[in-house]
């Protein structure tokens, strides 16, 4: 038989193959990545709302002090979230004190006569990654305290040097602002700072935040609060569900549900 001559095979252009591995590359990073721990992925994790109480009592609303925060820690670890997988651990509200004259945030003495710092290098010592609260308007949610409305570098700072590593920025009182024009401010001052620290944008879905906030953050509510029925589960899940298939998640980039509530 005689030979076949087979024509040797088709390459792609040189330049074609580097601008294929180009877009990848860019496909790959153009999700917001500052460094922050266990950010890739949805972050798993306990938020302290609603469940904190002096010694053993029955959890106390809007209540926390550095012994039940510490408490908290160490069960993490008992009743096996660690070994689950887990890593971060979230102070919610409850824990600011006021300004200092210089205007930086400073927790409630009474509560924690320690400071912060102690009780962030505690959460650090048995390896979580520590979460803290704020809110974007002149107070937080409940119970008056300052928010960070007009302080973001203040805040960022301070949150910094006290080793904070996932900041949560709730949207009460903040007439007259805008969700897309306000979380920036935060993010680029938490940047400013060095610290790589994850920021969860909590404005309740309010302006679609799936759409703008993989440049500002790693994470955003994409609904507003769960409580512990089924009847609000199903709720959250449905506005879940009709979000775009595009804007539904990926590396760095995550709807949050709000923690999931059970009774």
């Amino acid at each position: 038989l005689a030979h076949l001559s087979l024509p040797p095979p088709r390459r792609a252009p040189l330049r074609l193959l580097v601008m294929r591995l180009t877009l990848a590359a860019a496909a790959l990073v153009s999700a917001y990545d500052n460094g922050a721990p266990h950010s890739r992925t949805p972050p798993l994790g306990w938020s302290s709302w609603v469940a904190l109480a002096p010694d053993a009592d029955h959890p106390i609303f809007d209540f926390c002090d550095e012994a039940a925060v510490r408490h908290a820690i160490d069960a993490y670890h008992t009743v096996g979230l660690y070994d689950a997988g887990y890593r971060h651990f979230h102070l919610d509200d409850c824990w600011a004190g006021g300004r200092d004259s210089k205007g930086f945030l400073y927790p409630e003495k009474r509560h924690f006569p320690n400071g912060m710092k102690a009780v962030v290098d505690y959460a650090h010592s048995k390896n979580l990654t520590f979460g803290l609260y704020t809110c974007a308007g002149t107070e937080v949610c409940v119970g008056g305290r300052p928010g960070s409305k007009d302080h973001w570098e203040n805040d960022a700072q301070v949150f910094a040097s006290w080793g904070v590593d996932w900041v949560k920025m709730d949207w009460c009182n903040t007439d007259g602002m805008q969700p897309a024009e306000t979380y920036p401010l935060m993010s680029k001052a938490m940047n400013k700072t060095g610290r790589n620290m994850h920021f969860n944008m909590c404005e309740w879905g309010k302006d679609d935040p799936w759409t703008w906030g993989p440049d500002v953050a790693q994470s955003w509510r994409m609904a507003g609060d769960h409580t512990g029925n089924w009847a609000s589960t199903k709720k959250v899940i449905g506005e879940s569900a009709a979000i775009p298939a595009e804007n539904t998640g990926k590396p760095y980039g995550w709807n949050d549900m709000d923690m999931l509530e059970t009774g």
